[in-house]
């Protein structure tokens, strides 16, 4: 509001109880149209000034009050508010004045919703979540279980495509104050051996697979983050693998092939030469990094990639198993 807004809304706030004729009643003005109650004691205030102009008599000014009752300044000073008033959308009426209702109060603004702390027991990292979401929780023990694909590298990707895993696992926290896990992974991985390494030296096999199986116990190491939703993780440890070999050849011979309702000869797919090897167990070493977020109460997603080498410098199998699973 303005300064002179402010000076004209105190002096007729001021001067209300004197604009009345002799008989010292007060006007009461009424919005018809909704008008604000600025808007009324501003209308109210013109029309005061406009009706003192055209009769002569201001009801503020103490000569024109003690003015004689045959002076017919105080009638006409009361038709030309009323006349100016009235053509503004008001209702007048004389008498007690009532009382101007206040604007409607402003509701206050909501509070900022106060985001909930991690629970009890919690890793004291995790510090920051977006409330409603799932969160990782802290347990002593946890379950996964994962599968994914096996990327074969160095000297055994000349031998082996790339294969797949499965596995299982036990992670061991033993306090929520630490980052630092015991971990014990197994794991099967199968590759199919290359065609060319199969069929070196002669006519060779025409079917080679090589399986992979073990397990390695790891120290996970989780980073530093401001989340319990989710978390990265660093890992890494020794195990032991063997690893099983299978050559096979298939051929068509002559033969019976038999359908649903009858046999007739045919060429059918014959083995005719295998051969089956299991190396010893073999020290290994491993190291890779993760990623696990919440995705139920107690059920954690994650993915993990690591560097696995198997066996002697002179004769070593690696591989990266890429992994994805479930923890509970």
């Amino acid at each position: 509001m303005t300064s002179g807004s402010l000076w004209s809304l105190l002096l007729v706030a001021a001067s209300a109880p004197a604009l009345a004729d002799s008989q010292s009643e007060a006007p009461t003005v009424t919005p018809k149209n909704g008008q604000s109650p600025q808007q009324v004691w501003t209308d109210r205030y013109e029309c005061y000034q406009w009706a003192v102009s055209q009769s002569g008599y201001d009801p503020n000014s103490p000569g024109s009050a003690a003015a004689s009752g045959t002076d017919s300044r105080p009638s006409q000073y009361r038709r030309a508010f009323a006349a100016c008033i009235e053509g503004r959308g008001y209702t007048l009426r004389y008498g007690t004045p009532a009382a101007t209702p206040p604007p409607p109060a402003v509701p206050p603004a909501p509070p900022a919703p106060v985001p909930a702390w991690p629970a009890a027991g919690q890793r004291t990292y995790a510090a920051a979540f977006v409330p409603g979401a799932p969160e990782i929780k802290y347990h002593p023990l946890e379950f996964q279980i994962d599968g994914g694909y096996s990327v074969a590298s160095g000297v055994t990707g000349d031998t082996l495509d790339d294969g797949s895993n499965a596995g299982l696992g036990l992670t061991w926290f033993p306090s929520s104050a630490l980052p630092v896990g015991l971990r014990v992974d197994g794991s099967y991985s199968w590759f199919h051996i290359k065609d060319s390494v199969l069929n070196s030296g002669g006519p060779g096999y025409s079917h080679g697979d090589e399986n992979i199986y073990g397990g390695d116990a790891d120290l996970q190491f989780d980073l530093a983050h401001r989340s319990s939703q989710y978390k990265f993780y660093l890992f890494g440890g020794a195990g032991r693998y063997r690893a099983e070999t299978y050559v096979r050849t298939v051929q068509l011979e002559p033969g019976f092939s038999c359908g649903f309702f009858y046999c007739a000869p045919g060429l059918v797919p014959t083995l005719t030469a295998a051969n089956r090897s299991t190396s010893p167990w073999l020290n290994s070493w491993n190291a890779g990094f993760g990623f696990e977020t919440a995705v139920a109460e107690g059920t954690t997603f994650f993915i993990e990639a690591r560097y696995l080498r198997i066996g002697p410098q002179t004769d070593k199998m690696e591989f990266v198993p890429i992994r994805l699973g479930l923890r509970f």
